[in-house]
């Protein structure tokens, strides 16, 4: 007799309701490995076509962005 229904006849339908539930685990998983590769490989991705961008102009986007937040503050500040 099942675990969860009380009856003889029920066997098949916990079987089911089991095999749906492993399915479902192994579809979390399988969403949540291939969400963490695309969010990896897309930072890659992101981190060398910067990297050549600032190569091919000669301008820098970390100085850029830090020259206008320190040019914010001094406006706070003022």
């Amino acid at each position: 007799m099942g675990r969860i229904f009380k009856t003889f006849e029920d066997d098949a339908t916990e079987a089911t309701l089991r095999a749906l539930h492993t399915q479902n685990q192994l579809d979390t998983f399988y969403e949540r490995t291939f969400s963490w590769v695309k969010t990896i490989v897309a930072s890659i991705a992101t981190a060398f076509i910067v990297s050549y961008l600032e190569l091919k102009s000669g301008a820098s986007l970390w100085v850029n962005t830090a020259e206008a937040f320190t040019d914010w503050l001094r406006g706070l500040l003022r």
